[in-house]
């Protein structure tokens, strides 16, 4: 998928390398629906945030604010939420509307079925898919105040999340002194198959990427 950061490019062609050394047999395939899961996994992702904190009122469970009415203290307690949850809770909200909800969650639910369906096909044809982690490797606290920006870091990731999938990130290089990772996904109940995997890379790899150069990365 293009767009990915040259690093990471780099650590998905040599780490194919060692699983080839490995006596892996590697098979490009194609995901059709990959590239849109990140925009289903916005709408399902913030509406179930949105249903599960109305829920929340400190009452039960979590912090509570001090006060002796009930509606004072449950907005109190609320109002702690910080910006991303209140943004996610706001998106969710609005795609539950009666006036969204088929033009947006609906659709998404539909999509997130054909993901699984795809994703099954492909798991007919090989034992494990390799994929990176995220398009660019980790950056300093504070260095994506975007939140778009934040969000498309998502995008290999929310195919296993809405798919169900078992996945396993792992170390596998660095860009300019900060980690890359890449990921394994495996089908349903194969959770085994990915430690398998990920144990057979570190040790061929003598562990290399376990340790970050903070040196350099700070």
């Amino acid at each position: 998928m293009a767009g990915n950061s040259p690093g990471v490019e780099r650590a998905l062609a040599e780490t194919l390398g060692v699983f080839r050394e490995l006596g892996f047999r590697i098979q490009e395939v194609s995901w059709p629906s990959l590239p849109l899961a990140l925009n289903a996994y916005y709408i399902l992702a913030p509406a179930e945030a949105s249903s599960n904190l109305a829920r929340y009122d400190g009452t039960l469970y979590g912090y509570r604010a001090e006060g002796e009415e009930l509606w004072p203290v449950v907005e109190a307690t609320r109002a702690r939420f910080g910006l991303e949850v209140k943004r996610r809770v706001l998106v969710g909200t609005f795609v539950l509307t009666s006036g969204y909800y088929e033009a947006y969650y609906g659709r998404a639910q539909a999509f997130r079925q054909r993901l699984k369906a795809e994703a099954k096909a492909l798991f007919q044809e090989v034992d494990l898919l390799l994929l990176p982690t995220t398009p660019h490797p980790a950056f300093p606290l504070g260095g994506r105040p975007d939140p778009l920006a934040m969000y498309r870091e998502d995008l290999y990731t929310v195919g296993a999340s809405l798919a169900g999938l078992p996945a396993l990130s792992f170390p596998a290089g660095f860009e300019g002194g900060l980690p890359v990772g890449l990921q394994l996904l495996a089908p349903w109940g194969e959770d085994e198959r990915l430690l398998r995997a990920a144990l057979a890379f570190e040790e061929a790899t003598d562990r290399a990427f376990l340790k970050t150069p903070m040196g350099e990365a700070l």
